[in-house]
């Protein structure tokens, strides 16, 4: 009976260690790293709490896709401005997927894929009161931290402030827009550079 409460007990103590790495994200620090906690957070989230058994050999595919379509969710928070960041962006990630897998839980869903996409879509405009007080609310709070260390970051002025991490993801999308678009535009010469 010790041996199972040990491991059970050893379980639970690497789950939560794994559980405080993933949301290491939340915190500063160098942003390539945040992306990769980001994006290995959003994953352990889609696995928690989304059923993937209806993709059958895909299911690694289809969290991926799940996982870009939540970036998809996070840049449109920042295209309206609302700067949200750690829990705050986590609580609204966390939101939306459980809009889905209370859906999947109750057996609504027809198809997984269309269902997801348009929940997650759907999910900034639909909130966006509730969003917009809050992101409002955390300004407020922001400006009156910023006023009070004001005189204490002149000495630190030259120091690049850390981006958040929507502004990380806009990076990352905006760069991988720009290869596609090269490697595009690459194609077709090689293509014609081939034929003559």
């Amino acid at each position: 009976m010790d041996i199972l409460a040990q491991h059970l007990d050893n379980r639970r103590a690497e789950a939560a260690q794994r559980a405080r790495h993933a949301e290491a994200w939340m915190a500063q620090g160098d942003p390539a790293d945040r992306l990769l906690r980001f994006d290995t957070w959003a994953r352990a989230k889609l696995d928690e709490l989304l059923d993937f058994t209806w993709a059958d050999t895909n299911q690694v595919r289809a969290r991926e896709q799940c996982r870009i379509e939540l970036e998809r969710l996070v840049l449109d928070l920042w295209r309206r401005g609302w700067m949200l960041d750690g829990r705050r962006l986590a609580r609204h990630i966390e939101a939306a997927l459980a809009d889905v897998a209370a859906a999947q839980r109750a057996g609504r869903v027809k198809e997984f894929w269309p269902f997801y996409v348009s929940v997650v879509r759907r999910y900034v405009g639909t909130n966006a009161e509730e969003i917009q007080a809050e992101a409002m609310s955390a300004g407020s709070h922001v400006q009156g931290a910023l006023n009070a260390l004001l005189s204490a970051a002149t000495a630190r002025s030259q120091a690049k402030p850390q981006p958040t991490l929507t502004e990380l993801l806009a990076q990352r999308r905006a760069e991988l827009s720009a290869r596609r678009r090269t490697s595009q535009a690459a194609a077709p010469g090689a293509a014609q550079g081939q034929l003559l």
